[in-house]
């Protein structure tokens, strides 16, 4: 199914479509953590673990052990973006599975969709922390359309609206509906993500120094 900018907003739609990207995000990071991992601390594996869905990790209690703030970063990103999702299931009554299988609502997920890279296999440790830099900055931008989205309620994002992207943290928020229940959980999460980002450059930095 087309989507496009002149569609009639549709609170529920444009929910679960969010919500289906979130998901997308969520296991967008973890496959950066399992390449973090098998590329550096799990070396030894790596042959074992080349790909995060054929040898998955079942359970995160794993990379908990792994002794590399990136990956730990990236964990505590993660966690968030599920607290997030869990939280949205809960107000909306999603079933994550169905919504993830219906064809109308996985297109909604197309709308502010953020960057990622398809080929983390082949990048090497370092080469994969600006690629983990970009992807996180997109998502964050992406959940800040949502919030604009959700503002305006269009798709169309006023211009007003759209370049509050570029401002400083005190005053981006100024012109969004903190009053909405929906929003503010959105820029809560948003504030997250982005302090998470400023860790993770600063670490990244080091390590790379190193």
């Amino acid at each position: 199914m087309r989507i496009s900018k002149n569609d009639a907003f549709d609170l529920n739609l444009c929910i679960r479509g969010m919500g289906v990207l979130v998901t997308v995000m969520h296991s967008d990071i973890y496959e950066f953590i399992y390449h973090f991992t098998f590329k550096k601390s799990m070396k030894m594996y790596a042959k074992d673990f080349k790909d995060p869905w054929e040898q998955p990790i079942e359970h995160n209690s794993f990379f908990h052990k792994i002794d590399d703030p990136l990956v730990q970063n990236c964990l505590e990103t993660m966690k968030k973006l599920l607290m997030y999702k869990l939280e949205m299931i809960l107000r909306f009554g999603i079933d994550e599975e169905e919504d993830m299988e219906d064809e109308i609502i996985f297109s909604q997920a197309g709308r502010y969709k953020p960057f990622c890279l398809l080929f983390k296999h082949s990048k090497s440790y370092n080469k994969l922390i600006p690629y983990y830099d970009r992807t996180l900055t997109s998502i964050i931008d992406s959940l800040f359309l949502y919030a604009c989205a959700l503002t305006a309620q269009c798709y169309k994002i006023p211009r007003i609206l759209k370049s509050q992207l570029n401002l400083s943290d005190s005053d981006n928020f100024r012109l969004l509906n903190r009053d909405d229940h929906n929003v503010e959980l959105l820029l809560d999460l948003i504030v997250a993500l982005k302090q998470d980002l400023e860790v993770f450059k600063g670490v990244s930095f080091k390590r790379v120094k190193v």
